[in-house]
């Protein structure tokens, strides 16, 4: 199995250990940027990442700006924008397939690592289907 790539924008700042209680990163390369949002979206052309995860949970600032310049980046095959809020405070609309805003529920969670370790997640899926 390939090892995913994936960058995670923390505005709230959580360190890696909160990300590994929660999401299956073993056997995956991951960058945690939880300083300046723009300076680590310039590096993401360097990591090339799969995945983008946005952490806007209790921002002090808003991720909208950082969210539209992930999108821009066409290499970003999944992004996903973790905030409280249902939508946007701007009520912008993003059509985008590569895009999921969510709140950090059970189900975000399993799509993140059913795309991080696709073969694992992946029976446990379909046995929860047959139970």
């Amino acid at each position: 199995m390939k090892k995913k790539k994936v960058f995670i924008i923390s505005y709230n700042k959580l360190p890696i250990e909160f990300w590994n209680k929660h999401l299956n990163l073993d056997n995956n390369s991951v960058w945690l940027w939880d300083n300046n949002p723009d300076q680590g979206i310039k590096n993401l052309s360097k990591f090339l990442p799969d995945i983008v995860i946005i952490d806007g949970y209790w921002a002090k600032y808003s991720f909208m700006n950082s969210l539209r310049k992930v999108l821009g980046k066409k290499y970003i095959s999944n992004i996903f924008c973790i905030t409280p809020e249902r939508e946007s405070a701007s009520k912008v609309i993003f059509l985008d397939q590569r895009l999921n805003i969510s709140r950090f529920t059970n189900e975000v969670i399993t799509e993140i690592n059913t795309l991080l370790n696709p073969s694992q997640y992946e029976s446990q899926t379909e046995f929860n289907k047959t139970a």
